[in-house]
């Protein structure tokens, strides 16, 4: 059973016999490259090389060149995010395991060479980039957002100690609570105190190492971070940021960003995800029934979008789908797992793309335009991840959607054992979406059978087993925004 793609990224390039663009996938531990051209990578690759398969399976297919690539790193490092600059030469991607931001350079024969790796104290739950493609924004799940150089220099590399800084280590004093059982009362702060007696019990925590490395603090939130988004208006920047906590907070940009512009406060649960549309309104989604649409730059809350109604109808449409559903209809409830800008080129039309956790479609909204329900385009397998082909700056007509092959459609435990992992839809003139197998089939090199069965070692070497600790592993890296709701009872 082949590892989905949790996520995926995709780059149009320029050669001299036209246009060519690569798919950049992280699948587990790997990252994989699929060019339209017919050329693969992998890293960490097991067999050091890059090879040419010929499409047509044409024995007299000259073989391609083999180029070295980066040694092989932790087969337990799964990539949780990953992210391209805009000029295409440098790929960003985070292992979570480690905390590890890792840059990549793109080079011409598609190979990913690791260029640095940055470990953060806190695990990122995502990064971005600059519109420059020189700084990197990591945001953390203890809720800071640090910025990182993307090509850090020499003399970055090695961050020294001050020497008005004290270098001795310092002594922790053994922690106590200052509660007690008399002084505590709730449920909630019961098991709270139990943890902190069971930490204090062991004692000291070791001193944390500084990071080694040239990082700047540049904001902070009292919740775990989810996203975020950079933005530019009238020449001025602005870092905008979600939380756990119904929070979504404009900043100024570098280098003010410990500056808050305000705040968008209107979700009664966790944000899980922002979009800025080509019209300039930002778009959030987490585990509410509506999306929620912004004049951010005003803060204040344009429409909302029935995104949990048009999931529950499309369950209710589909007879497989009908039985996941609970009995009582009040109890269904979605997780924005994806927002995307479609770009549109009407001007008076900005539409986005919606996918939710667990939910085999991806839903279809216009802004600003609530009288007809959008459109849905209905998947094998549930969603995690889109990208386009071909885009433009005006239109994007080509999406590839990375599923869930080890899950059945609709579920998170249920498991099934499928060959495809990539879907890919064209637009039609009348605006419907239209599947297009020969794209996704070329593009997922990984189901196709090479004759000379090279391909099948590396299919292996990214596939599970169908044991439970396999399969609860293979969950844990694709769901896990339900974790960020808060249980009944947690504020009591």
């Amino acid at each position: 059973m082949k590892l989905p793609y949790q996520c995926i990224e995709v780059a149009d390039r320029s050669i001299d016999s036209g246009n060519e663009w690569l798919l950049f996938g992280a699948s587990g531990s790997k990252l994989i490259v699929q060019s339209s051209t017919g050329v693969q990578s992998v890293w960490p690759a097991e067999e050091d090389e890059v090879r040419h398969i010929n499409r047509d399976d044409e024995p007299e297919e000259p073989p391609g060149k083999r180029v070295k690539l980066s040694p092989a790193a932790n087969p337990e490092l799964n990539v949780s995010c990953v992210t391209l600059s805009s000029d295409k030469q440098y790929l960003v991607a985070v292992t979570a395991e480690d905390k590890c931001i890792r840059v990549f350079q793109i080079n011409s024969e598609y190979q990913l060479h690791e260029l640095s790796q940055r470990c953060m104290a806190r695990r990122p739950c995502s990064i971005i980039l600059t519109p420059d493609d020189s700084t990197i924004l990591c945001a953390d799940k203890f809720g800071d957002v640090y910025s990182l150089p993307l090509l850090p220099s020499p003399d970055d590399e090695e961050i020294e100690t001050p020497q008005n800084e004290q270098t001795e280590p310092v002594v922790e004093k053994p922690y106590a609570p200052a509660a007690s059982l008399l002084t505590v009362h709730s449920g909630r702060n019961r098991k709270t105190l139990e943890e902190q007696l069971k930490q204090a019990s062991k004692g000291p925590s070791k001193p944390k190492e500084p990071l080694k490395f040239k990082h700047e603090l540049l904001l902070g939130h009292v919740s775990m971070l989810t996203d975020i988004l950079y933005a530019t208006v009238d020449d001025r920047s602005y870092v905008l940021t979600a939380d756990r906590d119904e929070h979504i907070r404009i900043s100024r940009g570098l280098p003010q960003a410990h500056i808050i512009e305000g705040f968008c406060l209107g979700h009664e649960d966790f944000v899980s995800r922002l979009c800025l549309s080509q019209s300039g309104l930002l778009v959030s989604g987490g585990g509410d029934a509506s999306l929620l649409v912004w004049d951010w730059f005003n803060n204040q809350l344009i429409e909302r979008l029935p995104i949990r109604d048009s999931a529950l109808s499309y369950f209710e449409s589909n007879p497989q789908l009908t039985s996941i559903l609970p009995e009582d209809r009040k109890n269904f409830k979605v997780a924005v797992r994806g927002i995307w800008d479609l770009a549109s080129g009407e001007t008076t039309k900005y539409e986005i793309l919606v996918a939710c956790e667990g939910i085999p479609a991806l839903f279809q909204f216009t802004l600003g335009d609530r009288s007809k329900p959008g459109a849905v385009i209905s998947l094998n397998g549930n969603a995690l991840d889109v990208a386009f082909l071909g885009s433009s700056e005006n239109t994007r007509k080509m999406i590839v959607v990375s599923v869930d092959n080890v899950h059945k459609p609709g579920s998170t435990t249920a498991v099934r054992d499928s060959p495809h992992r990539l879907q890919c839809f064209s637009r039609q003139g009348n605006g419907e979406w239209e599947e297009n197998s020969g794209v996704a089939q070329s593009l997922d090199w990984f189901s196709r059978q090479a004759p000379d069965g090279n391909d099948n070692a590396y299919a292996e070497s990214n596939s599970i087993a169908s044991d439970t600790k396999d399969l609860a592993a293979v969950r844990a890296i694709l769901y896990g925004l339900e974790n960020l709701r808060k249980r009944p009872g947690a504020e009591d």
